[in-house]
């Protein structure tokens, strides 16, 4: 089932009361270094049987 979304429709309200951050340097610095040097014991490859049979047909896999 294909759906559409027309993005200009979308109202995005900036929120008063929660306190907004700024993105610093080393703050990305050491998400950066986490992302590349952390251990990952779960599997990098993924096989389309591995997906349910309804993940299947909406990815194309199958009719």
């Amino acid at each position: 089932m294909a759906q559409v979304l027309d993005a200009t429709t979308i109202i995005n309200t900036p929120s008063k009361d929660r306190k907004t951050y700024s993105v610093t340097i080393k703050g990305l610095f050491v998400h950066l270094l986490d992302i590349l040097f952390t251990d990952r014991n779960e599997p990098r490859a993924y096989y389309a049987s591995d997906l349910s049979n309804h993940m299947q047909k909406d990815v194309g896999l199958y009719r």
